[in-house]
């Protein structure tokens, strides 16, 4: 067992063990090990007690860079998943499916507005108060 996997079976240990308030303080450390952690927490989906975290273990380790095996594995477990869950896993797939940002646009060239066109005023010449009277 390579030290990788020895930490990694060590924090899913903890996690399994570990009640829900503190259970989330693992996902990240877990998350990080990326395939490996997807692979791992895979059968946790099928369990009640853990689905809820495990999805949100490949929803992270999918945004830290194993983006398409998170996608891979939500999608496939969400048909025979608890309906209880499928609204987390709908979470998770719309979380990864934004993460990717389009291709700005090509800048336009700026519209360029017509000359202004003065009128002549038209107004009589009366004195304006400030100004002493001739």
């Amino acid at each position: 067992m390579t030290d990788a996997s020895g930490a990694l079976a060590a924090l899913l240990a903890d996690a399994r063990e570990a009640d829900p308030a503190h259970r989330i303080d693992l996902r990240d450390p877990i998350a990080a090990h990326g395939a490996a952690a997807i692979e791992a927490v895979g059968p946790w989906l099928k369990e009640p007690a853990l689905a809820a975290f495990a999805i949100r273990v490949i929803a992270r380790a999918g945004l830290d860079g194993e983006r398409e095996t998170a996608l891979a594995a939500l999608r496939s477990a969400r048909r025979r998943l608890d309906p209880r869950f499928r609204a987390d896993v709908d979470w998770a797939l719309g979380v990864l499916k934004v993460e990717r940002v389009p291709e700005p646009v090509a800048a336009r060239a700026p519209v360029q507005l017509p000359p202004r066109i003065e009128r002549p005023r038209t107004t009589s010449r009366r004195p304006r108060p400030s100004q002493p009277t001739p």
